[in-house]
């Protein structure tokens, strides 16, 4: 991914929730890292191959993307390093700011006919959407299925693009 579309793409993620972020470029004798910060975390990526300041910075491919701890930082005189990578932008900014949920909590949801939902069993079955307990992603929804009697384990989370608003 090139510089540009790297930074369009967090500016973009950040936008659609109302946020204006900022994206502090690479500097000559400092860091030769893009970095921005939204709450307690910095997200940051790196150009391959040039100092990312310099003339021809836009076409410049773009990896390294990382997510650390604003108050957290590498000790090079030990085995420590802070945060952990990302495999691309995308995630990085899902880190620092998941995207909201497809359904709310409370909302009436029928199953769609795929064949993963007929192969679970929830096919056609109308539930109620649960609050999701610990760090459930946001594709995925905690569903109390009507009829069913709760299970002793806890409700079961099911992909919501398995899922459609029940009318």
């Amino acid at each position: 991914m090139k510089a540009i579309n790297a930074i369009k793409k967090v500016k973009s993620h950040f936008k659609k929730q109302g946020i204006n972020i900022e994206i502090y470029p690479p500097r000559a004798g400092g860091s030769y890292k893009w970095t921005f910060q939204h709450g307690d975390y910095v997200g940051s990526f790196s150009p391959n191959g040039h100092n990312g300041y310099s003339e021809g910075w836009e076409d410049v491919q773009v990896s390294g993307f990382h997510v650390r701890r604003s108050d957290d930082h590498s000790d090079i005189q030990s085995d420590y390093f802070a945060g952990s990578y990302r495999s691309n932008i995308s995630q990085v900014c899902e880190s620092l700011l998941p995207s909201p949920a497809k359904y709310s909590v409370g909302a009436l949801v029928r199953g769609k006919q795929t064949k993963r939902a007929q192969r679970f069993g929830f096919a056609g079955k109308v539930g109620l959407v649960m609050p999701t307990i610990g760090g459930a992603s946001n594709s995925n929804i905690t569903v109390n299925w009507l009829g069913d009697e709760k299970p002793n384990y806890g409700y079961q989370s099911f992909s919501s693009r398995d899922l459609e608003l029940a009318n």
